[in-house]
């Protein structure tokens, strides 16, 4: 559980920085406002540290996709029963993430952001994943 919490930190980082600077410039896609903005990029690089070996952070087109990578492998057994209590933790923290997304959409003018959050074990197996729109 503590993993979560992290990664919803670091989420929530992620859009306040997008969002303080969301107005400055005329880009058309979350992912043209990255693209030129090196404080914005920094930003990302620093909560990508955050999420420990492994973990990324890629904006495509208006897709914000984090990716939690486990310092483990998991055999499948112990994988199946992780995806009920990930998919649990997710859906209690549903409405913050689509809090998240509707202030993006709000500030940014742009209406088709969504936030992908994808779990996986050391190989890059997923465990779980949701987009949140």
């Amino acid at each position: 559980m503590k993993k979560v919490i992290t990664l919803v930190a670091a989420i929530m980082l992620l859009v306040t920085s997008t969002l303080a600077l969301a107005g400055c410039g005329g880009t058309k896609t979350l992912e043209e406002y990255v693209n030129s903005d090196s404080d914005v990029q920094q930003e990302l690089s620093d909560l990508e540290s955050s999420l420990g070996n492994g973990g990324s952070i890629t904006v495509k087109e208006n897709n914000i996709e984090l990716i939690y990578k486990y310092d483990q492998t998991f055999d499948e057994a112990t994988a199946t029963a992780m995806k009920p209590q990930l998919e649990q933790a997710m859906n209690s923290m549903e409405s913050q993430f689509q809090g998240m997304i509707d202030d993006l959409k709000e500030d940014s003018g742009i209406d088709d952001v969504s936030m992908t959050i994808v779990y996986q074990d050391a190989n890059g197996t997923e465990l779980y994943s949701n987009t949140y729109q």
